[in-house]
């Protein structure tokens, strides 16, 4: 079995297990499988849900999908200072 994959969360500070892979494509993806635990992510995944439907987000669109990812950064601590 692999090891699993440890980060220091950006959002909660805590050192615990990361997700087994990125999960979005891209430069995106890598920045949160590199910087964010599985209970944090699993907390933006349910946060994700009320955020599409607030601002009637279709991901398919891209300035959308950005959009989204704006909001999330910002939820992880993700984004740039």
């Amino acid at each position: 079995m692999a090891e699993a994959h440890i980060v220091t969360c950006r959002r909660c500070g805590a050192t615990a297990p990361g997700l087994p892979k990125p999960p979005l494509a891209g430069d995106v993806g890598l920045l949160v499988y590199d910087n964010i635990c599985q209970n944090c992510w699993n907390a933006w995944f349910e946060q994700s849900v009320g955020v599409i439907n607030h601002y009637g987000l279709n991901i398919v669109i891209p300035e959308d999908r950005k959009q989204l990812y704006e909001v999330m950064k910002e939820f992880l601590a993700l984004s740039e200072p």
